[in-house]
Order: structure tokens, then sequence, then C-alpha cells
């Protein structure tokens, strides 16, 4: 997904209400995590905009999330814990193939 993006690409991509999405954006928002800016393109829509303390608490989730899948590859093995990401893909995404060489 881009940096930035639309709250109503957000609900579809998301599954969720856009009135859920625009509380949770609220919420961010008010945390100082995102910020809504005019959408350049279209003068009636805004886009959600990470903010600086947005992109450094991502990344910091994303060092803990490659920690955490570092020691589950440790306990399962490279191999199996490999067949459990695809599972766990196919289970969460019906679109992605069930074999990383496919599609």
């Amino acid at each position: 997904m881009p940096l930035a993006t639309m709250p109503a690409r957000l609900a579809r991509l998301s599954g969720r209400h856009k009135q859920i999405v625009g509380r949770l954006v609220d919420e961010l928002e008010a945390l100082g995590y995102v910020e809504r800016r005019p959408d350049p393109a279209d003068r009636h829509a805004k886009l959600v905009v990470p903010t600086e303390r947005g992109l450094d608490e991502q990344r910091h989730a994303d060092e803990i999330i490659v920690e955490i899948e570092r020691r589950f590859a440790a306990t399962l093995g490279e191999e199996a814990y490999a067949q459990l990401r695809r599972a766990l893909m196919t289970i969460t995404d019906p679109a992605a193939p069930a074999d990383p060489g496919e599609g």
C-alpha cells in the first residue's frame, strides 16, 4: 500500500465500514501518527499520510516482526516456518497463490 491513501480505500482493503476506518484515522491523527491532506488528484478527497512519528513507529514495528519471525523460524526450522507462512497467507488472503511460485 502506498504511504498515502484515501480512507475509502483503507476501508475497502481492510473490509471494514468507512465509519469505523474514519474513527480509527481520527484516533491515529489525534495521537500524531497520521495526518489528512488534500488529494491533489481529487479536490473532494483527503489522503491519510503517516507523520514522521508514524513512520518511526512503523519502522520499530517492522523490527519487532523481523525478530519474531526469526525466532519462529529458529524454533520450527526454515522450511516448516515457510510452510506455515504460506498456509496463513492462504487463509487470510484467498486471492494469494498457495505456492509462492504460482501466479
